[in-house]
């Protein structure tokens, strides 16, 4: 069995996972010789963090986290479980076909499970006419900013890789002005600055409920994902095979 090596762009995400609250940059072990980072927003961060995952002696690697929805149906909560990697540059990376059909098998029976393509991007898609452009140029089912980089360490290297995302805003959610002010390049959020904006502009009040929401399905969701894996998630196929 290949150990596995999980990069998480947020602490929040990481805690699906891990009962305990964890930092920025901090490896941790998990049972059975896995490990997992927490590395940050952005594909600069998730990049770095893979590659440190491998100096530790990984033998797979899977980008764990949250999403935002492009295909319309796609609603808060839902999983996506791509097939392929749609990288910025116009590549394409494949995750293991063995390993994502265990893993699909496992959690669709209790989990609405969509296995489209997952968009690389270099930056939030922060507006509903964004994603729907994306959605219709790239043919994209969901959007994040750190597999792209993680798949290509994985492609390089030929190993086994996964993306598991959990959608967080849906196609048509406008992201809250507050978040964007208030979030810096890691994906950490100044409080200060997000209720500050918020109280200058009453009307994010309701979309940050709204995305609080949404997040907070998401979060359940990879719980719920996580805790039906089980040890599935970590049988790897290997690096050759």
């Amino acid at each position: 069995m290949n150990s596995v090596g999980f990069v998480i762009a947020l602490p929040a995400e990481a805690r699906t996972l891990v009962r305990r609250r964890i930092r920025f940059n901090e490896l941790v072990e998990l049972p059975g010789g896995h490990r997992l980072i927490v590395s940050g927003a952005g594909p600069t961060h998730a990049y770095n963090a893979a590659a440190r995952l491998l100096e530790h002696k990984v033998g797979a690697l899977v980008s764990w986290g949250c999403a935002a929805a492009l295909a319309p149906t796609l609603n808060a909560g839902d999983l996506v479980l791509p097939r392929q990697i749609l990288a910025p540059d116009g590549s394409r990376h494949a995750v293991c076909p063995e390993w994502h059909e265990r893993v699909r098998k496992t959690l669709a029976p209790a989990t609405r499970v969509l296995t489209g393509p997952l968009l690389g991007n270099f930056e939030i898609v922060a507006n509903a006419a964004e994603k729907q452009k994306l959605h219709s140029t790239k043919g994209a089912v969901a959007v994040d900013m750190e597999s792209a980089a993680v798949a290509s360490v994985a492609t390089a290297q030929g190993l086994p890789f996964l993306a598991v995302r959990a959608i967080a805003d849906s196609a048509d959610m406008n992201l809250p002005n507050a978040v964007t002010v208030a979030v810096d390049n890691r994906g950490d959020i100044n409080l200060t600055k997000l209720l500050g904006y918020a109280l200058a502009h009453p009307a994010e009040f309701a979309t940050l409920a709204r995305l609080g929401k949404a997040f907070h399905a998401a979060v359940n969701t990879l719980r719920r994902a996580a805790r039906r894996l089980g040890t599935d998630l970590f049988l790897t196929p290997s690096a050759d095979g």
